[in-house]
């Protein structure tokens, strides 16, 4: 019997063996330090899905699970991914890789920009601020025939999970004070830690140093806000007002007290 250890091996291309190319494959990782029962958020999620045929859950172990779509369309349609992204908290796709390949050190996240002044409020700077924040996927336009349609920049992009959140930043003014420009997260999971602001545990589980906040050292950098729901659409051409997504009183209340800070 020939010993197959040490040599290296070469595979047909990908669609002449194993998986056909119109699947699509794609390994889901839950950031908790919880148990995670498998098949109860299996049965979740398909039911989510309206039992969509032609899907497969696969348990792969290390809160990983793999998706396996006969068709990818179906796959990568919006409402089916999106199901994933509201009990879970991280999907990849696994092509070409082994499913324990997959990197899931980062994760995408829908992050509005709260703070910046309306003369800034144009979609070049959320294409700067995404970039220094990591890998930019997409920025919204924030105007509508050159009207505002919310009051904060809304921008995508993948972000290292291993390390702490980025929560904003101070921009520069020529004849003003510095301004506290700050973020929130959509959709942000549960289990991102108060304490140090990495995801993955709670802060009672946390064996890192308090993170302290930039602005003032003798107050925390994380707490309960910095995630907020889905963004949604502004006022509408006619007038009135309206609410907006992750801008609250809170809100209001941290840019006043950030905007004098003793630096």
């Amino acid at each position: 019997m020939n010993n197959i250890e040490g040599k290296v091996i070469k595979f047909n291309k990908l669609g002449e063996l194993g998986y056909k190319k119109n699947c699509l494959n794609m390994v889901d990782k839950v950031i908790s330090d919880k148990e995670i029962k498998f098949k109860t958020y299996k049965n979740v999620l398909l039911g989510m899905w309206g039992n969509l045929q032609g899907v497969a859950v696969t348990d792969i172990g290390w809160t990983k699970m793999l998706f396996s779509f006969k068709d990818r369309k179906k796959g990568m349609d919006h409402e089916v991914s999106k199901k994933i992204w509201l009990i879970s908290d991280y999907g990849g796709r696994a092509e070409g890789e082994s499913v324990f390949e997959v990197d899931h050190d980062y994760m995408e996240f829908w992050i509005q920009v709260h703070g910046i002044p309306h003369d800034f409020m144009e979609k070049e700077t959320g294409i700067l601020i995404g970039e220094m924040l990591g890998v930019l996927v997409e920025a919204e336009e924030p105007k509508t025939d050159g009207v505002l349609r919310r009051t904060y920049l809304r921008i995508r992009v993948s972000i290292n999970i291993t390390k702490a959140l980025p929560v904003g930043f101070w921009l520069d003014r020529e004849n003003l004070p510095p301004l506290w420009i700050f973020f929130k997260y959509e959709r942000l999971p549960d289990s991102y830690c108060f304490n140090c602001g990495i995801l993955g545990h709670e802060k009672k589980t946390c064996k890192n140093p308090t993170a302290m906040a930039c602005w003032d050292p003798t107050k925390k950098k994380y707490a309960p806000g910095l995630g907020v729901s889905q963004g949604r659409p502004g006022p509408t051409m006619g007038g009135g007002t309206s609410e907006q997504g992750g801008w609250r009183q809170d809100g209001e209340e941290q840019a006043r007290e950030e905007r004098n800070p003793e630096r």
